[in-house]
């Protein structure tokens, strides 16, 4: 009502846009209230309320002692009205169909969305991108993804993977969603994590640029920490950035980028130490390097398992 009157300072304006900017909140709040004044204002130009208030106001003189009936008729009748569209406008607008985006098993692949903003999908990964009036939602449904994020308070862009949401304005990020847990690296800007118990009750955390966090599938978020960067940056190229992984997580890793599956044949090589950089389209030498620096062996089984041996 202020913003419209015309005696609105341009201080009360700069006061107001201040406000606005503060919190994405804020600017979502706002947008409710224009469209609830905007909806009302077509219901004010609807013919049968317009004809149920000039009955109201001009009643015929022979019905003078029911004269009550007529504007208690019209307010009834402008209540329903009302009644009719508050429940639309306070009601969740359904989701706009979504545009699903996936790769295959050493697949990468850029997608540009409609606001400039960018996914990067990593190997056999799948999402889901809803942009609506309200917000932008991306649902990570397997995968791993890199997110760069054209900045809008107005308008938050919204990744929801596990049992969390992960928001952000004008950031630049990393989401992988595994059975048990969601990483979250934030490589520049700002973010706000919540993550929800099934039985309701959420955590919340924020970060900035070169930290991390997981959460899992109970809502339980981690201390926050600084990102592994080089690891973080290294998938983005093809690289992975291997520093005293256990076997069993470099085998599990390198299987994401192929059809042809490596399996540990021998559960005592599980533990063994490996380090190095390897390119993950090249299981060929990560296996020559493995077979050459450590007593390990390489055993094809068929055409899509190879078995690690001792």
């Amino acid at each position: 009502m202020r913003l419209l009157a015309p005696d609105c300072t341009p201080v009360q304006r700069a006061a107001f846009e201040r406000w606005r900017d503060a919190d994405a909140a804020h600017a979502a709040a706002y947008r409710e209230v224009a469209l609830l004044w905007k909806l009302s204002k077509a219901a004010m130009q609807d013919p049968a309320l317009a004809a149920a208030a000039r009955r109201a106001l001009q009643p015929e003189p022979r019905a003078r002692q029911r004269r009550w009936l007529i504007p208690a008729f019209a307010a009834g009748f402008a209540a329903l009205a009302v009644a009719a569209i508050v429940p639309r406008w306070l009601a969740p607008p359904a989701d706009p169909a979504g545009i699903t985006y996936t790769t295959s098993a050493g697949q990468q692949r850029t997608v540009t969305l409609s606001d400039g903003s960018s996914i990067l999908l990593d190997t056999d990964s799948d999402v889901v991108v809803r942009y609506s009036a309200r917000t932008r939602r991306v649902d990570l449904l397997r995968g791993q993804a890199q997110f760069s994020v054209q900045g809008n308070h107005a308008w938050p862009f919204v990744v929801h993977a596990g049992a969390g949401t992960v928001t952000a304005v004008g950031t630049q990020f990393q989401v992988r969603l595994d059975e048990q847990v969601t990483e979250v690296a934030l490589l520049k800007g700002k973010l706000a994590i919540a993550a929800q118990a099934p039985g309701g009750a959420t955590q919340d955390a924020s970060l900035i640029g070169g930290q991390g966090l997981c959460y899992d599938q109970s809502g339980q978020i981690s201390p926050v920490h600084n990102a592994d960067l080089q690891q973080a940056k290294g998938w983005t190229q093809g690289q992975l950035f291997v520093h005293n992984w256990r076997l069993a997580e470099l085998v599990a890793e390198m299987n994401r980028y192929s059809d042809t599956k490596l399996q540990l044949g021998d559960p005592s090589l599980q533990n063994v130490r490996i380090s190095g950089v390897f390119r993950t389209s090249d299981q060929r030498t990560l296996l020559l390097l493995l077979q050459q620096g450590w007593a390990i062996r390489a055993r094809r089984v068929s055409d899509t398992q190879i078995q690690l041996l001792r």
